[in-house]
Order: structure tokens, then C-alpha cells, then sequence
């Protein structure tokens, strides 16, 4: 329990990830990071007034390195925007219904195919929620990816980022509360399971951020592969989303597979999902004390297709994306589209970059939809 000196010497800024420490025995390291976004929209639905206003979208405080040896590996990710807490209105008070706690996790990897991970963070599910926020060709993620998505829980995994060394597989295996992000007591005893693969068929290349900065000389591609199974799941889309208005539960399966794809500054990206669900009725009761009806579970897929092109010898790319969501014949679930393109602007990469896109949301006619309309400044340091 001896104390540790800094090396002041290997102390050094990597623009994007942070300011790092590294004590001299290499025991220790400590790397700080900030990150916000600040975003305009103007929102117009057909034949309403448009809406438009500045908000700093995400503000987020990161701390990763390892402790008592490399294999000792932690992030910690607080949170500190209204959106990032979900802030609402309650008569004249502000609520927050999130805690400003976004990840906090640890990370043992002594074993390269057996690295256990333990703690709150992002599920490896879905690959786009998975990509941060922040390392993004357009503003946002697909409309898809946020109604099927599993977020944030507390749980625990093991993984292979590499398995058997080969530079063409990985696999992750977890097991969690299944209550999403913010849990503060103890739930009960139905858990969430996850299992994934992916594989690299042309060798390893930077599949978890969108954009081909690397301007692959030879191509790059990453297949995924993902089921989730919840019996008696307390939200209405998994692991978020809160409880359906019955109070009941549902027996929850979910599957998504992906590819990704990047060559000579082109980048294709695509995602399917695929949940179905059978309700367990709640005894939630109305004012008058009549049983609220059964809702019925989200039942659907969704999915999305988009690509980039970053120009030659130019910071700037151009991208679109075109994305569904389809409901099942009972579903709670209803159908929606999108359709945008974007265009971006990097100063240095995803960590200092300046984005505009354009998207029309709709149901049933693409006339009467939503027009919505963004530019968001990003500073990652």
C-alpha cells in the first residue's frame, strides 16, 4: 500500500482522449477526458408552426485507466447535460429521472478469451448504440436503433475482443439486471441475457466508429450477430422505456444482426431488429378501480441503412441514412419512417467537428410527416 509517484515525464495530452498519468511503476494510470455537443434544431410538423431551439445536447466527464497492474482496467462516465439526466417539468419543480452516473465499470483481463467485465455500461447488443455518441457520421442515431436498442444496465459479461488471436472473431456473453440504467434497490429475480459474435473475415480495422478516416487501402468489414432473452421484463422495450400502463411484465426476445463496411473513405452501414414479446398482465387499476386493458407488447423490426463518403484530401463528408420501423399485427408498436442526409465538417476527426443534417420523419405519408433539421458543434478533449 505504498504510494506510487507520478511519472511526470510520461504525463501527456492526447487531443480527443484526454490528459493521462502514469505512475512510474506502471502500476497505475489515469486518463481525464470532457466532451459536449451543442445543437440547434428547428423542427416543423406539416401543417403546425415550427419549433426551434439551442441546447447543450450532451456534457459528458470521463475517467478510464487501470489500477494494481494493466490487467485492471476502469471507465467512469458522469453525465451532466438536462437531456443526459432527463429533466422534466412537475407543476412548478424540475425532476431529474436519471442518475447523472452513465457508466462505471471494471475490467479484468488476464485471460484475452475470458475478460470478465463487471458493472454499469453500454450492452453489447445493438453496434450503433454501442458506437459513442460522439464518433457518429450525422448528428444522431437511427430511429430504429432508439425503439430496439437494449441501453445501459448493471450486470457483468465476458468477452474476447480477440479470440484465439486470430485478428477475426470476438464474442461477448452477459448476464444483467435488466432494469436499465439508474437502478438504486434490489429488483427481482428475472435477468437479462445477452450473446454476441462478430466477425472480421478481412483482419481487424476501427469497426466501432462511424466515418473512414483511415481511408482503408483494402477493404474493412465487420459482421454482427446478437439475441437478448428477458422472461418477465418490467419495461415496455426491454430495459427501458418504464412499465406498461397495466403494471405487468413481459417474456421479452430480441435479435439484431449488422455489417459494417469501409474502404478509400466510403463507409456502409446497416442494422435489423427483430423483438416479439408475451405480455403477463398487470393488476394496475383506473381511478374508478376497473383494471386498466392489457397493453400489448412492442412487436416488430426495425432496421436502417446508411453510408459516408469522405472526401479526397478533405475533412468533409457527406452521408445519408434511410430507416423503418414495422409493427406487428398486434403491437403496441406503430410504424414510422426516416430519411435525411448530413454533411460534416472535421476539424480533427470526431473529437473537434461541426454537423448539419436534414431528416423527414413520417407514418404514413411523407408529406405529412416531420421535417427536422440540425447542426450540432462537438469538442471531445
Amino acid at each position: 500500500m505504498a504510494k506510487h509517484p507520478v511519472d511526470t515525464e510520461d504525463a501527456y495530452f492526447n487531443p480527443g482522449k484526454g490528459l493521462t498519468f502514469n505512475s512510474k511503476d506502471g502500476q497505475f494510470s489515469l486518463a481525464t477526458r470532457l466532451r459536449a455537443q451543442n445543437r440547434f434544431t428547428i423542427e416543423n410538423e406539416s401543417g403546425s408552426p415550427a419549433d426551434l431551439g439551442l441546447i447543450i445536447r450532451r456534457a459528458r466527464l470521463q475517467f478510464l485507466g487501470h489500477a494494481f497492474g494493466e490487467h485492471n482496467t476502469f471507465k467512469a462516465e458522469i453525465a451532466l447535460s438536462p437531456r443526459d439526466l432527463r429533466m422534466t417539468r412537475l407543476d412548478s419543480n424540475t425532476i431529474l429521472r436519471e442518475s447523472p452516473l452513465l457508466d462505471w465499470y471494471m475490467e479484468f483481463d488476464y485471460i484475452r478469451d475470458l475478460t470478465l467485465r463487471v458493472g454499469q455500461y453500454k450492452l453489447p447488443f445493438s453496434r450503433q448504440r454501442v458506437i459513442s455518441s460522439g464518433n457518429l457520421q450525422m448528428v444522431d442515431r437511427s430511429i430504429a436503433n432508439a425503439e430496439f436498442n437494449l441501453d445501459r444496465d448493471v450486470g457483468l459479461d465476458i468477452r474476447s475482443e480477440d479470440f484465439l488471436g486470430f485478428g477475426h472473431f470476438r464474442y461477448y456473453l452477459g448476464i444483467f439486471n435488466g432494469e436499465g440504467r439508474s437502478p438504486f434497490a434490489s429488483g427481482n429475480s428475472d435477468l437479462l441475457y445477452t450473446a454476441r459474435v462478430e466477425v472480421l473475415p478481412l483482419g481487424m480495422f476501427k469497426d466501432y466508429s462511424e466515418a473512414d478516416f483511415e481511408r482503408l487501402s483494402r477493404p474493412g468489414i465487420s459482421l454482427g450477430l446478437a439475441y437478448a432473452l428477458a422472461p418477465d421484463a418490467g419495461s415496455v422495450r426491454l430495459n427501458q422505456g418504464g412499465a406498461p400502463d397495466d403494471a405487468g411484465t413481459t417474456d421479452v426476445q430480441a435479435l439484431t444482426a449488422d455489417v459494417m463496411f469501409k474502404y478509400m473513405g466510403l463507409s456502409i452501414f446497416s442494422e435489423i431488429f427483430w423483438r416479439e414479446g408475451d405480455r403477463n398482465p398487470g393488476a394496475a387499476v383506473d381511478e374508478f378501480g376497473v383494471l386498466v386493458p392489457v397493453e400489448e407488447a412492442r412487436d416488430g423490426i426495425g432496421w436502417f441503412a446508411q453510408a459516408g463518403y469522405l472526401l479526397p484530401r478533405m475533412p468533409v463528408e457527406v452521408a445519408g441514412r434511410y430507416g423503418q420501423i414495422r409493427a406487428d399485427d398486434e403491437s403496441s408498436l406503430s410504424d414510422s419512417n426516416e430519411a435525411g442526409l448530413a454533411v460534416s465538417y472535421y476539424f480533427a476527426q470526431h473529437p473537434f467537428k461541426l454537423q448539419a443534417d436534414a431528416f423527414q420523419l413520417w407514418e404514413d405519408e411523407f408529406s405529412d410527416g416531420t421535417t427536422v433539421g440540425r447542426v450540432q458543434l462537438q469538442l471531445a478533449y
